[in-house]
């Protein structure tokens, strides 16, 4: 322990300021010493008569030594009281720059930290500082004029996002495409501005946001958009041109149609006057002529629900169930089918097109479930797996093959044959385009001989 204080105590006697105060207290007693010398030896040259060693011994002498002594001593408390203000002085301005070098430190890992690219500039727009993202995006350009690095210019760029925030002292972003990027790439700009008391611009504060994706993106986007615009157009002509056409078959073959079911209706009253083939063919014709007209009906149906504007409102769907199902029952007589309905059934649509989707389905739960002993249709809803409220008519009739259950809404389209279930094959297309006009979705699920189930969504 005692060699411990020793090199400590030696230690402390090694410091700077230790030995400027024996040099200052040495350099007092030379001062002492060369004024009792001069002092012995004037006396000696003016009066004389005496040794030297007695003039520097005198009394006089002594006096004066003392005089001097106790003015080095002053000068040397002074001295010694203005190094320890000096010293504290340079503590306190040490400790100063110890604290701002943290605060630097940590303002440096807050910009290595963020994954922005960050570069520091001075008012004269000289790069101070870049974090290593800014380094890894631009190269290390640190002591470069910021317009120099990045633009190859001479002087400050038109419209500099820095100097405009050096004057309004607001936040400003500019962009920059491949051509004059550093990057070669999209980039975005972010300028700021740090101000000293008298307003002057201090620093400015550059943020550098890689935004090639982001471009990229939305060219892509843009080009998408205008394709799907395209493409909305051409469907939009396509419609009008089908309808048309619709229109068309509809008006313009009803008046040939008219005149042959006409003709096949005289020549049944002379069915006795005709042989069995003759009747045959007779029956054939009308029924054929049926077939068509109720073929032209479902087209202006289709055509007639593309081409009206919906009318959406609040409205219970049950009285409409109940009054097609009336219908039906007078429809077919010979047929007890139990129908099953819920009490209420509000739902947000168009009334009118939405009676057309419970006529279609509700006439073929009926029409398909002709050849089984207990007929039942039921109408209800039910939660799907998305959290919708699905709207279901089950049968427990015919059914379908599910593997063609895509073959279902397409127009024309026949799971069975016309002699087991009459039809056009446009209800459920029909069905089809209502429901996606309401923004929902139908489809169907059934097993042949074990009945089948329509669902539908109406989003609104």
């Amino acid at each position: 322990m005692d060699v411990v204080r020793r090199m400590s105590r030696w230690a402390k006697l090694s410091e700077p300021g230790f030995i400027s105060f024996l040099f200052q207290i040495l350099l007092g007693a030379v001062i002492v010493l060369i004024f009792w010398i001069l002092d012995g030896l004037l006396d000696y040259l003016l009066f004389g008569g005496r040794p030297l060693s007695e003039y520097l011994l005198a009394s006089d002498s002594h006096e004066d030594f003392a005089l001097v002594l106790f003015l080095v001593g002053g000068l040397l408390l002074y001295s010694r009281r203005a190094h320890r203000h000096e010293a504290a002085l340079e503590q306190a301005l040490q400790a100063a720059l110890d604290e701002a070098q943290k605060e630097r430190a940590k303002m440096e890992s807050i910009f290595e930290a963020l994954g922005e690219a960050v570069s520091i500039q001075d008012a004269d727009l000289r790069v101070l500082y870049q974090n290593p993202a800014h380094r890894r995006m631009t190269g290390d350009n640190i002591g470069r004029y910021c317009y120099e690095a990045y633009r190859k210019e001479s002087e400050p760029c038109a419209g500099c996002h820095l100097l405009a925030s050096f004057e309004d002292d607001k936040v400003h972003r500019a962009e920059l495409g491949p051509e004059a990027s550093a990057t070669g790439g999209y980039v975005e700009l972010i300028g700021s501005s740090l101000k000293g008391k008298d307003g002057k611009p201090l620093f400015g504060i550059e943020v550098v946001r890689d935004i090639t994706a982001r471009k990229l993106a939305e060219k892509e986007t843009a080009a998408l958009n205008a394709a799907l615009t395209h493409q909305t157009t051409e469907l939009q002509q396509a419609n009008q041109e089908l309808e048309a056409f619709c229109h068309a078959i509809s008006h313009d073959m009803r008046a040939p149609l008219t005149r042959v079911y006409s003709s096949a209706q005289e020549l049944r009253g002379y069915r006795e006057q005709l042989d069995e083939n003759g009747r045959f063919f007779v029956d054939l014709v009308h029924d054929g002529c049926v077939q068509m007209e109720a073929l032209l009906d479902s087209l202006m149906v289709l055509c007639r629900v593309t081409e009206v504007e919906l009318s959406c409102t609040s409205f219970d769907l049950i009285p409409a169930a109940q009054e097609i199902a009336a219908q039906l029952r007078q429809e077919y007589p010979g047929r007890p089918v139990s129908f099953l309905a819920p009490d209420g059934l509000t739902v947000y649509g168009d009334p009118q097109l939405l009676r057309v989707v419970l006529e279609n389905l509700l006439s073929n739960a009926w029409k398909y479930s002709n050849k089984v002993d207990a007929p039942v249709v039921e109408l209800g809803t039910q939660r799907t797996e998305q959290g919708e409220t699905a709207i279901f008519i089950r049968d427990n009739g015919a059914g379908f093959d599910s593997t063609r259950a895509g073959q279902l809404f397409q127009p024309f389209k026949r799971l069975h044959t016309y002699r087991d279930f009459p039809g056009t094959g446009l209800g459920l297309a029909t069905v089809r385009r209502i429901v996606r006009r309401h923004n929902g979705r139908v489809w169907g699920e059934g097993e042949a001989g074990r009945g089948a189930t329509f669902y539908f969504t109406l989003p609104g």
